[in-house]
């Protein structure tokens, strides 16, 4: 005997239920990263937030969970920023937001250009310059662009010809908003603390701890240590000199270029 074919309501239904499983996973495999960040912490939980300009060229979103989870379990509120968010004006505001723990997934570079005191053009020099992720435009931010408070940077290793915003100790000093209030800050990027210029700027804005690399690191190294070091420092809430020598036992410096991870002061 032929089995009776469903109805057309039980069709639909049928074809609703096997959409909404199939809707269902797809916004869990995609939004779960994001999903659990607060807009507004309750009144005296601290917040802490992942900055993710790397996400352009190295998306990790199993490092976005496990370290918002990390974060919450250990009792912050967090705030998370896509890559596109990560402009001029997010960095010239961050100071205002009340962050205790800052934690920066972003490209580095180890060249910044200030203004020659004594002929009034630009020479570049060593120091550290946190990529955003803001086109390059003649046309805005002219007078940080004027007083050498902006650089500008690219990827011409990764085959990128777009030129984006770079801000260094200048614009930390000079264009940021507020003050950070005892925040702590963790630079996951190249060469953070390969001089002490930019560390030196945030912590004349009021960060009391500097964390980062100095030298060139990998994306995966830096993922991997940051989320022990995260554990050390938010979970078993270690002092930062201890949590980062902890880290660098337990992971090692980066095994292409040799950086490890260090505390300043």
């Amino acid at each position: 005997m032929t089995p009776a074919k469903p109805s057309f309501l039980k069709r639909k239904r049928i074809m609703a239920i096997a959409t909404l499983i199939a809707v269902s996973a797809v916004l869990a495999a995609t939004a779960f990263a994001f999903a659990f960040w607060p807009s507004d912490a309750p009144p005296g939980k601290p917040k802490a937030v992942i900055i993710d300009q790397l996400a352009i060229t190295d998306p990790n979103p199993d490092f976005v969970n496990a370290a918002g989870v990390r974060l919450q379990d250990a009792g912050y509120a967090v705030d998370y920023y896509r890559s596109d968010e990560v402009t001029v004006d997010f960095y010239r505001d961050l100071p205002k937001q009340g962050y205790k723990l800052i934690v920066i997934r972003s490209h580095a570079s180890q060249k910044i250009f200030e203004r020659d005191p004594a002929t009034g053009r630009a020479i570049e020099k060593d120091g550290v310059a946190l990529f955003t992720n803001e086109r390059y435009s003649t046309f805005t931010h002219a007078d940080d662009q004027r007083d050498y408070r902006l650089g500008v940077g690219s990827y011409p290793q990764l085959g990128i010809t777009d030129k984006y915003f770079l801000i260094g100790p200048a614009f930390v000093q000079s264009s940021m908003k507020g003050k950070f209030h005892d925040a702590t800050i963790v630079l996951m990027g190249c060469g953070g603390l390969s001089t002490k210029g930019l560390a030196q700027a945030f912590q004349q804005r009021g960060v009391s701890q500097f964390i980062s690399w100095d030298t060139l690191v990998s994306a995966a190294h830096t993922d991997a240590a940051t989320q022990a070091l995260l554990s050390h420092l938010v979970t078993e809430k270690l002092p930062p000199a201890e949590a980062v020598a902890r880290t660098m036992a337990e992971v090692g410096p980066d095994p292409s270029y040799g950086s490890r991870l260090v505390a300043y002061p």
